[in-house]
């Protein structure tokens, strides 16, 4: 508390306990550090309070007017403490989460429903959407974005290596375009790819685990944030897709779907998990960061991935 609401405080267990004495034994602090708080209180306001004798106390009118509106203080302080108290202990309350629109259907519809089952006091508002969100000017209390890189000064960030996206394209497209052997095939072919930023020149980035790199410019015939959208659009033929494996995986495991080039490989993806603060975080915010890191750990990376092995995912980095 302030000096003032001290002064309050002291004045009103003066008041309560009908003597200095009383009121010194029960907060624990001296009769001249009442009486003085008490003076500068009345020295404050103007008003006599408390007529002071050597023998008793007798609060004034204004003094029991005043006490009253005190007390009312003091009990909405006392009740405010206890929100801070009771957000410190089990966690409750709102958490607002931001999350791509395919990633919140595909992968984390059954772990928000798993987290609300096991935290009943807890509520999710989730946004699904793709574009960046501002967590303070937004409002936002975790935000999880699917990328090769997140460079932010601004949030505490925890990063979960997921499956590399892969090139793929039907059957029907191979046997119509010729077969597609070295990254260099894939120069001039139609291409399908997700929006990025405002790249004017797309570039598919390819690597072989060898050293060996290669960039190759491409032109899309459909630019599309929606995962499944160009899934549909690979398996009738328009073109080559960049995919990650858990929306393409029954697809390639069918044969409707061709993984091209697989010795080589595009860019490392990230589960990044941005939140604003390690510490002061309110409990249910700092449970729903802690729940999913447990998750990734458990095998949801793997369910990312779109495969089995838990070792793709090799746990948070904050």
């Amino acid at each position: 508390m302030s000096s003032d609401l001290n002064d309050l405080l002291y004045f009103a267990r003066i008041v309560e306990h009908g003597s200095l004495s009383a009121a010194s034994e029960a907060l624990g602090v001296s009769k001249s550090l009442l009486s003085q708080h008490l003076a500068r209180l009345e020295g404050r306001i103007g008003v006599r309070l408390i007529h002071r004798t050597t023998r008793k106390l007798q609060v004034t009118e204004v003094g029991q007017r005043y006490y009253e509106r005190c007390r009312s203080v003091l009990e909405e302080i006392a009740r405010a403490d206890e929100v801070i108290a009771d957000a410190r202990g089990t966690p409750r309350g709102l958490v607002r989460v931001a999350c791509p629109v395919n990633f919140a259907q595909m992968v984390m519809a059954p772990v928000f429903v798993d987290f609300m089952r096991s935290h009943p006091e807890v509520e999710l508002a989730v946004e699904v959407t793709n574009r960046e969100i501002d967590l303070i000017g937004e409002h936002c209390d975790v935000a999880l974005r699917i990328a090769s890189n997140v460079r932010t000064s601004s949030y505490v960030v925890r990063t979960y290596p997921v499956a590399r996206h892969v090139l793929v394209a039907s059957p029907r497209f191979i046997a119509e375009h010729g077969p597609l052997r070295v990254p260099e095939d894939l120069r001039g072919r139609p291409s399908l790819c997700g929006i990025r930023g405002s790249a004017d020149r797309p570039v598919w980035m390819l690597e072989d685990g060898r050293g060996a790199s290669r960039l190759i410019n491409h032109s899309p015939r459909m630019r599309t944030e929606d995962l499944v959208l160009l899934q549909q659009a690979a398996l009738d033929a328009c073109g080559i897709a960049e995919l990650p494996p858990v929306v393409c995986r029954d697809e390639l495991a069918a044969g409707s779907l061709v993984r091209l080039l697989p010795q080589w490989s595009l860019p490392e993806m990230n589960l990044y998990v941005l939140f604003l603060a390690r510490s002061g975080l309110a409990p249910a915010v700092r449970c729903f960061v802690d729940y999913l890191s447990m998750r990734m750990r458990e095998g949801l990376g793997a369910s990312i991935a779109g495969a089995a092995p838990l070792s793709l995912v090799r746990g948070g980095r904050a």
